[in-house]
C-alpha cells in the first residue's frame, strides 16, 4: 500500500525535550512503523539557543556526505547538549566526524554556508506556518503533539491514522471456508467489511481474530446488499476492493432431470444475481474515487458439467460472464476486475465428498497432488490487493492445482 501516513517532527538540536523524544523515535517507533509510515525530520531551531541553527546546518551536510548519518549526528549532538557550546561546536563535529569515518575538514565549512542556513530558514518558516512554537512538536498527518507527550498517546495518534488510511475491502461470505481465509489475509494491510448470512458465531470470531467490521447480509436481497454498501460508506467513507465471495451449494443434490425449480431460482439469485448486482452499486462508488479492484470468486463448475448439481454450475457459468462485461466496461475507469475460479477448495462445502474427492486426487485428478486451501485463494487475492495485477483487468486466475489443464 502507498505510504498515506507521515509523521513530521520539528525539533531544536539545543533542546532537553528533543532528547526525550528521539531516544523514544530511535527505540520505538521507527523500529515498530518503518516501512508502513514515513518519518519526516524540519529543523526549528529557537532564536534563544545560540548553536542550534549551525548544529542543523551540519546535520544537513551530513546527509549530503551520506544519506542517514545526520540522523546519527541528532542523537550525538542531543546527548551532548550540556557539554557543548559555540565554541566547542566544532569540536563535536569533528568527534561524529570520526565515528563515522568522515574527514570533518569537508564538514566544518557548514557552520558558516549561507545556502543551507537558508535551508534552516525555510523548515522553520513551514514550522511557524503550521503553529509550532515549541519542541518536539510531531505532527501525525495533521494532529499535533507538542513538547511533552507520551509514547503511548503518539502511539495511539498514528495507529488512527493508519486506521483511516487503509485502503477497505468487503469480502461477501467471509465467515468461513474461503471467504475467511482471504477476510483474514486482507487484514492485515485492509479495513475489512465481512459479510456473513446466517452463522453469527462464525463472524464474531472472525472479527476477534483479525479485528474486521461484519455485517449480516442476504447477498440474494436488495436491500441487504444496499444497506452493506450504506455501512461500508458510514464507517470507512470509501471502497477499494470488492471480493464477491459469498455463494452455496445447492440444498440437494439432484439429478438434472428432477432438479427443482425452487432450487434453481435460489442458486441463480444467490450466486449470480446478488453478485453482479452488488457490484454494479459498488463501481459506481469506485468510479465516483477515481478506481478501485473488484474479484468474484467462481468455480471450475463454470464450465465443468456436473449433472447432479445443474443449478450450481449454470450460476458459476453466468459470474464467469458477468467477470467479463464487468472487466470491459470498467476498464475506462480505472477499475481492474478478475475472476478467481477455485478448484477442490478443502472448505465445509465439500466436507461430505471430501474422502472421495481425495481418492480422486491421489489417483491423478490433479496434476498438482493436493487439495486447495483457502490459503490458496487468499494469495491469488493478495496479488490483485497489491496491485500485481492491474494490468490484467478480466483475467481468468485458476486456483485449481492445474486441474484446467488438458493433457494426452
Amino acid at each position: 500500500m502507498d505510504n498515506k501516513v507521515t509523521v513530521t517532527i520539528y525539533t531544536n538540536l539545543q533542546c532537553g525535550d528533543c532528547t526525550r523524544f528521539n531516544t523514544m523515535l530511535e527505540s520505538s517507533l521507527l523500529p515498530k512503523y518503518r516501512g508502513r509510515v514515513q518519518f519526516v525530520h524540519r529543523d526549528f531551531p529557537l532564536a534563544k539557543h545560540a548553536w542550534a541553527k549551525a548544529a542543523a546546518q551540519i546535520g544537513r551536510r551530513f546527509d549530503e556526505v551520506a544519506c542517514g548519518l545526520s540522523s546519527g549526528w541528532r542523537t550525538f549532538i542531543l546527548e551532548r547538549i550540556k557539554a557543548t557550546t559555540v565554541d566547542s561546536l566544532p569540536d563535536r563535529v569533528r568527534e561524529y566526524a570520526a565515528s563515522v569515518g568522515v574527514d570533518p575538514a569537508s564538514l566544518l565549512p557548514a557552520l558558516t554556508d549561507e545556502k543551507l542556513a537558508a535551508a534552516v530558514d525555510a523548515d522553520l518558516r513551514e514550522g511557524q506556518a503550521r503553529g509550532v512554537v515549541k519542541t518536539p512538536t510531531v505532527f501525525v498527518n495533521n494532529q499535533a503533539f507538542i513538547e511533552i507527550f507520551t509514547l503511548e498517546e503518539i502511539t495511539a495518534g498514528i495507529e488512527n491514522a493508519l486506521t483511516q488510511t487503509k485502503p477497505v475491502a468487503i469480502v461477501t461470505g467471509a465467515s468461513r471456508g474461503i471467504g475467511r481465509g482471504i477476510a483474514i489475509e486482507l487484514a492485515k494491510t485492509h479495513n475489512v467489511v465481512a459479510t456473513y448470512r446466517g452463522r453469527r458465531d462464525a463472524a464474531e470470531s472472525l472479527a476477534a481474530e483479525t479485528g474486521a467490521a461484519i455485517f449480516q447480509c442476504d447477498i440474494a436481497s436488495r436491500d441487504d446488499r444496499q444497506a452493506l454498501l450504506a455501512f461500508t460508506r458510514e464507517t470507512f467513507g470509501r471502497l477499494d476492493l470488492l471480493i464477491n465471495n459469498a455463494g452455496m451449494a445447492q440444498r440437494e443434490r439432484n439429478d438434472i432431470l428432477l432438479a427443482s425449480e425452487d432450487s434453481f431460482d435460489e442458486l441463480i439469485n444467490t450466486n449470480l444475481k446478488g453478485p453482479h448486482f452488488l457490484t454494479q452499486g459498488a463501481a459506481k462508488w469506485m468510479a465516483e474515487q477515481g478506481g478501485g479492484r473488484i474479484a468474484f470468486v467462481t468455480s471450475i463448475s463454470s464450465y465443468t458439467a456436473s449433472v447432479n448439481r445443474a443449478e450450481y454450475c449454470i450460476s458459476k457459468a453466468g459470474l464467469s460472464m458477468s467477470v467479463a462485461l464487468y472487466a470491459a466496461r470498467l476498464a475506462q475507469s480505472n477499475i481492474q476486475v478478475f475472476e478467481i475460479r477455485p478448484g477442490i477448495i478443502r472448505t465445509d462445502m465439500i466436507s461430505a465428498v471430501e474422502s472421495l474427492y481425495e481418492e480422486r486426487i491421489a489417483n491423478g485428478l490433479l496434476p498438482q497432488r493436493r487439495m486447495g486451501e483457502s490459503a490458496d485463494c487468499a494469495k491469488t487475492v493478495r496479488a490483485i490487493a497489491d496491485g500485481l495485477l492491474d494490468y490484467s483487468t478480466g483475467q481468468v486466475l485458476n486456483v485449481d492445482g492445474g486441474f484446467h489443464l488438458r493433457t494426452l
